[in-house]
């Protein structure tokens, strides 16, 4: 089955100004990390001034009447929002409920469909839905693009593939309330083995050129791509991660340019804090002095409403302790 993802983020950011170069950067990481298609708006194509020669079998351009397709060519397919589109383009229909999937036999004979909506679909039978949606289109190449109200896009875009689906739109970090890129790409690659050998490590850089481009600011726990994700705290939990990973992760850190991080807060154990003075190469002359310095830390991230730094941290045992600095 050939999957194919095609992420819609450069049909968001109209309204910012990005530079030439970063819209290029941008589309040469998502091809990187193992996107299939990239849509894009006029607008933006009109900022980027040509499309990279490598990639131009990978670009969609999303016009507003077909007479468009005339004076912007060179794409691989035109997705237009109308349902009576010629050959080689894609028609876009939104669908916003369950019950409006029967209307889609209207458009049985079109060629690709493009279907934009359906947030509230994992709140039904999603399977069968899923497949009342491609029986109403059985001769269309369909491209499935949730969208996320309900805070399941990916993994509705992730059970179309798994269903027997092949194509979906996403955009990065969710961006324009789509599926995530990021998420459908490392889920299908941990449920199918969908493109194993893609460098998802690149997608640090491509977080930051989205900051860049967008202003926005990656949340520090979203999934995939937050800095903070793969940091522990919790005394039971960095115990398990230092003694089998698997225990906690679901992946290795490593594939998406990550590392665990054991940190120390106000929930963590004695544990942590062994295993963090053997790391800072600190003696602690005393057994008991470990109750010590966890209480101390417990009373000071609680003041603080925060966990340590290395300096930090280095800095309580030695008080504790008596090192002199």
């Amino acid at each position: 089955m050939m999957i194919k993802i095609i992420d819609t983020t450069l049909t968001t950011i109209d309204n910012h100004l990005p530079s030439k170069d970063d819209l290029h950067n941008f589309c040469r990481l998502l091809d990187k990390v193992g996107v299939d298609a990239i849509e894009m708006s006029i607008p933006i194509y009109q900022r980027m001034e040509y499309l990279p020669e490598e990639l131009r079998v990978k670009f969609y351009l999303r016009i507003e009447v077909q007479a468009e397709k005339l004076k912007y060519g060179g794409f691989y397919r035109y997705i237009l929002h109308h349902a009576d589109c010629e050959i080689g383009m894609i028609s876009k229909i939104q669908i916003n409920d369950i019950r409006e999937i029967i209307s889609l036999r209207t458009y049985k004979n079109l060629e690709e469909v493009c279907i934009v909506g359906l947030d509230d679909l994992l709140c039904y039978n999603y399977e069968q839905e899923m497949i009342e949606i491609k029986k109403a289109l059985p001769k269309s190449q369909i491209l499935f693009c949730p969208e996320n109200t309900y805070g399941c896009a990916s993994a509705l875009a992730v059970q179309w593939v798994v269903s027997g689906g092949n194509q979906v739109m996403t955009s990065f970090a969710g961006h324009g309330n789509k599926a995530a890129t990021e998420e459908v790409l490392l889920a299908l690659r941990l449920a199918v083995r969908h493109k194993p050998n893609k460098e998802l490590q690149d997608l640090k850089d491509l977080t930051h050129l989205y900051s860049k481009i967008t202003g926005e600011v990656i949340a520090k726990k979203k999934p995939i791509i937050g800095e903070d994700i793969f940091k522990v705290e919790a005394g039971i939990h960095a115990d398990g991660i230092v003694k089998n990973p698997v225990n906690y992760e679901p992946y290795d850190p490593k594939i998406v340019g990550g590392k665990t991080e054991i940190i120390i807060g106000k929930h963590s154990g004695k544990k942590a804090i062994l295993l963090k003075c053997t790391e800072y190469q600190i003696r602690i002359p005393e057994e008991y002095m470990v109750d010590q310095i966890l209480l101390k830390i417990q009373e000071v991230c609680t003041m603080e409403r925060r966990s340590l730094s290395k300096e930090e941290f280095i800095q309580l045992v030695k008080e504790v302790c008596g090192y002199e600095n």
